[in-house]
């Protein structure tokens, strides 16, 4: 008996242990919610992108029976002020259509390089996140966004590095 006594009170010690009862309250009739949006200009983006200065390293190599291309581009985009680059890249790293006009960039230099036709092409891309997100392009400053390429070369005639 006096086991489940003592069983009883360390249970009891163990529930004491927790943060303890609160009340619940009704639901407040107001909620405020402050929300920041950004948009930008299709047109201004466009001509961000169709002036970027992009600069690519990159070679396909043999690996078992395929050839295939690793490589990786920058491109700076030079906003006309340039004290919107942070924001700039923030706004475009959450756009799809920028993503994928850096792609398209990406995509036509690795098949300058490889010099074939590639598959589908694997890609990451970071939007200058951190201290390398402003480079310099022409004296001005530049969002810097990499994209880093591999894809399978299907044509051949392709130059290729082997490993």
């Amino acid at each position: 008996m006096s086991e489940r006594r003592t069983s009883e009170r360390r249970t009891s010690e163990r529930r004491l242990v927790g943060p303890g009862l609160s009340k619940s309250r009704p639901p407040s009739i107001l909620r405020r919610r402050v929300v920041e949006l950004w948009s930008t200009t299709e047109g201004e983006v466009r001509a961000l992108f169709e002036a970027a200065d992009v600069v690519s390293e990159g070679a396909a190599r043999v690996e078992g029976d395929a050839l295939v291309y690793y490589g990786s581009s920058s491109v700076l985009l030079v906003p006309p002020d340039p004290a919107t680059i942070r924001q700039l890249g923030y706004v475009l790293a959450q756009d799809p259509h920028a993503r994928v006009r850096a792609l398209r960039i990406a995509h036509r230099e690795a098949s300058a390089r490889a010099g074939g036709t590639l598959t589908r092409v694997q890609a990451e891309i970071s939007f200058g996140e951190g201290p390398g997100q402003v480079r310099m392009s022409r004296g001005r400053p530049a969002l810097a966004i990499g994209v880093d390429v591999s894809a399978v070369v299907i044509a051949h005639g392709a130059k290729a590095r082997h490993a």
